[in-house]
């Protein structure tokens, strides 16, 4: 397939990692996506063309779930013009190894199966269509509120094969050794005035 070059930057976002990123940055606040959006594009010097953001969805999804995904998917001004794209939750219940006996954990009190909840397909989602949306629209600048090591081949490739100016938006603690050396890092707490709500 042909690259057809666009006007502006791409914006890529893991929901999961914002949440705690931010959390984890400022506090008594929350930010807003439409806010985030104009400062990229601010800091940026143009506009954003492609825009992504990838998460998880509780099932069955809640009315404040739906709501913000929503607000996400909505064209500016109304909303933060994403294209939303949601995954699934995986649980896992735990059970003692064999050398310890074997047989579920359970809580002490309530006796319920200790079970936990990790999101699958994200980052896999999120490095393909970042992939597809270079090959096709050939941008030069990439916003990726994302820190994670599993981006690294991809955020490298981009650098150094494609010349992709990367900026990642975040916490310096969540941030990943493999990645840093090729982005610019913008931080959620000097830029909390600006997109907070």
């Amino acid at each position: 397939m042909a690259t057809t070059k666009q006007q502006g930057v791409a914006w890529f976002v893991d929901g999961a990692y914002a949440l705690s990123a931010w959390n984890g940055s400022v506090s008594n606040a929350k930010f807003d996506y439409l806010k985030l959006r104009q400062f990229i594009e601010q800091d940026a010097g143009e506009r954003i063309g492609d825009a992504y953001y990838f998460n998880c969805d509780s099932d069955p999804p809640t009315i404040a779930q739906t709501n913000f995904n929503k607000f996400l998917s909505s064209a500016p001004p109304k909303g933060a013009g994403l294209r939303v794209k949601l995954y699934w939750l995986q649980s896992k219940s735990h059970e003692w190894p064999a050398s310890a006996g074997g047989g579920p954990i359970l809580h002490p009190v309530t006796g319920e199966q200790y079970t936990t909840k990790s999101q699958k397909g994200v980052d896999v989602g999120l490095a393909f269509n970042l992939m597809r949306s270079h090959t096709k629209r050939g941008w030069k600048k990439l916003y990726l509120v994302a820190g994670d090591g599993d981006f690294h081949e991809v955020v490298q490739h981009l650098v150094e094969n494609e010349g992709v100016e990367v900026t990642v938006i975040g916490a310096h603690f969540s941030i990943s050794g493999e990645i840093a050396p090729y982005v610019r890092v913008v931080e959620f707490k000097d830029i909390e005035a600006a997109i907070a709500r």
